[in-house]
């Protein structure tokens, strides 16, 4: 063997062991890493579903009751006015008692309010006592219109008015 065969024969060789090394350097850094992404990936599967325990839970005995101190307040306070005034003849719940809208707290007996409501619908019976004497007083004029008892002048604004304008003011023709 000559001298340039040997030597492009051990330049060969090198390059074969340098080529083979680098070949073991590389595969020996890519192996862990792709083993490396690979359990990753599996525990990322692994840990986006979530894992859940269901617990029914049960009242059961307290073992130990604990006291402590505090006050309790309400958010807003919500004043209370009545309507009328008076006196208050039931009273329906106490103070701190739960209540729903529209219930009834309590009745509150107002005399003065009772004897203006009694004497209101004392006026309006006599309001409508005036209006039947006065449509009464009206019908009797037109019949004796009719029947030319009354003068032609006189009669039918007599008729038209008179029981009207009693039946305002409240008192007989």
């Amino acid at each position: 063997m000559t001298r340039s065969h040997r030597s492009r024969l051990q330049f060969s060789i090198g390059a074969l062991v340098i080529l083979g090394a680098a070949t073991i350097i590389v595969i020996g850094g890519i192996l862990p890493r792709l083993r490396a992404r690979q359990t990753l990936q599996r525990q990322t599967e692994y840990l986006a579903s979530p894992t859940v325990a269901v617990v029914h839970p049960r009242r059961e005995a307290p073992t130990e009751e604990i006291v402590l101190p505090g006050n309790i307040q309400a958010f807003t306070d919500a004043p209370i006015y009545a309507r009328t005034s008076g006196y208050l003849k039931k009273w329906y719940f106490d103070l701190g008692s739960h209540v729903k809208k529209g219930q009834l707290l309590a009745e509150i007996e107002s005399p003065e309010i009772d004897q203006q409501l009694q004497q209101a619908r004392e006026d309006l019976d006599t309001a409508q006592a005036n209006l039947k004497l006065a449509q009464i007083t009206a019908d009797r004029y037109t019949d004796l219109f009719k029947s030319d008892s009354v003068a032609r002048i006189r009669g039918p604004a007599r008729t038209l008015t008179t029981p009207c304008r009693m039946a305002r003011r409240g008192r007989q023709p």
